[in-house]
Order: C-alpha cells, then sequence, then structure tokens
C-alpha cells in the first residue's frame, strides 16, 4: 500500500491518528509506504510522535525518513519525509538525498528490509517527487533508479506528482518520469493489473492518478491485482487515496 496521508491533516484539517489507522486497518496491508510525514510532531511547545501512535494502533513496525526540511500542518509543524509500515520486522533502513536543482526542496529516498515473515529480505523503498516540474522530477527519479539498481526482491512505492494514464492508447503518453521507470525495467502495478480508474487525487472526488507502486520487471510476474483504495474513510482521512497491490512471489504473498 501507498498512500500520502498529507502531513496528518485529514479533510477537516485535524490530526486524527485513529482515522488514518482504520484506513490501513481496513485495507489489511502487510507493507505500507507513506508520504508527507510529519515526524516528530511540534503543536505549541508540546512534543507528539503520531507515526509512532500510528504503527502503535495499527500493530506494525515503522522507519522515517526525513527529506531535510520543515513542513507545516494546519496548527502544527515539524521535519518532513516518508515512512514505512511493516508487519514484519524491519532491518538495514537508509535514507538517501535525491539530486536537487537550484531553488528546489530537497527529496530524499526511504528504504528498509523486511527481516522476518514470508517476504523476508524484500526492500521497501519510498519516495515522493517535487510537485511543481517534471524536469526536476525527472532528476529526482534518476537518483532514486540508481540508488536501487542491482538490487534484490523490491519495490518503489509514492506520491510521483505525475498522471499515469490508463488504458491501451495512452501507452505512448506518458510523461518522462514514467517512460523512465519503464526504461529502466520496472513495471506500474496498477498499469499492469488494476482494476477501476486508479485515481487517487484529489481523494473526494479524484481526478489524477499521481501516486504509484513500482515492481522490477523480473518480479513484476507476481502482480495479481491493484485498485484506488476508498473503505475506512480514506476519502476523509487526506487529501489522496491509497494504492494497494497484491504481490506473490514464489512462497509468499504480499498487500
Amino acid at each position: 500500500m501507498t498512500y500520502n496521508i498529507h502531513r496528518w491533516a485529514g479533510q477537516d484539517q485535524r490530526l486524527d491518528v485513529e482515522r488514518l489507522a482504520s484506513v490501513i486497518d481496513a485495507a489489511g496491508a502487510d507493507v505500507v509506504s507513506l508520504n508527507e510525514v510529519l515526524h516528530p510532531v511540534r503543536i505549541g511547545d508540546h512534543r507528539r510522535e503520531p507515526l509512532a501512535e500510528l504503527a502503535e494502533r495499527v500493530g506494525m513496525f515503522y522507519v522515517f525518513g526525513a527529506s531535510g526540511w520543515v513542513d507545516y500542518g494546519p496548527r502544527w509543524y515539524g521535519p518532513v519525509g516518508n515512512a514505512i509500515l511493516s508487519r514484519f520486522p524491519l532491518e538495514e533502513r537508509s535514507n538517501a538525498w535525491l539530486p536537487r536543482l537550484p531553488g528546489t526542496k530537497q527529496r530524499s529516498l526511504l528504504g528498509a528490509t523486511l527481516a522476518a515473515g514470508p517476504a523476508k529480505g524484500l526492500v521497501a523503498f519510498v519516495t515522493h517527487l517535487d510537485h511543481a516540474f517534471e524536469g526536476t522530477r525527472l532528476w529526482q527519479i534518476r537518483g532514486a533508479l540508481q540508488h536501487m539498481a542491482g538490487r534484490g526482491p523490491h519495490f518503489l512505492g509514492g506520491d510521483f506528482n505525475v498522471p499515469g494514464f490508463t488504458g491501451q492508447r495512452t501507452r505512448h503518453f506518458l510523461p518522462p518520469v514514467l517512460r523512465s521507470m519503464r526504461g529502466a525495467g520496472y513495471q506500474d502495478a496498477f498499469g499492469a493489473v488494476g482494476k477501476g480508474s486508479g485515481r487517487t487525487f484529489p481523494s473526494e472526488s479524484p481526478l489524477f492518478r499521481i501516486d504509484f507502486l513500482f515492481f522490477p520487471t523480473r518480479w513484476a510476474h507476481g502482480l495479481r491485482a491493484a485498485h484506488a483504495w476508498d473503505e475506512g474513510g480514506a476519502h476523509h482521512a487526506s487529501d489522496h487515496r491509497p494504492v494497494i497491490v497484491d504481490w506473490t512471489w514464489p512462497g509468499l504473498a504480499v498487500a
């Protein structure tokens, strides 16, 4: 599952960990990549760790990777970055800065390896690309691809801020970032096995598919299903809807 949680602010601008936990519980995902995570959060003079609270509520392990700058919720602020939740212990955490063009915000690529369970050894990566310019996103995704090169079984999830079109007639209209992923040997999970529109943003009446899960082609044969999730209050908990992918590898199954 990949999910942009909108700096903890739901559509009503409230920091509601329980609401996000309900979305993740309803989806039943084993591994979750999160974007726009503030960790820790400062509310006036008080320090809070909603990421730790969320992980405890859903019974999952977590890692966090800062992107190098402070961001703000409606009434709180903190270091912004990406996170990974997993039902299995995580090890070998890495957080790499992505290439940065002058005048743009730093972005990062967080990775962690499942240390136990049926998918032991699977590496989860998550990133959040620039929201403004495709040229900046292209620069960033090249850095991410270099970091992931030569890895064993892994996937990359996150908010790519680039529209992913659906349908056979659109294959020649892929934006440069998605063409780069395909050229590097990655399969867009929803493009391969998705059902429905797959649109994720904005959550209440989604118009765009900008949240993705990619698998290297050599392991993409294990993809079974993919869809945008709208249960458990997902359309209220964030400004994005999460994407769920069912994936199997010899002897294991992961959602």
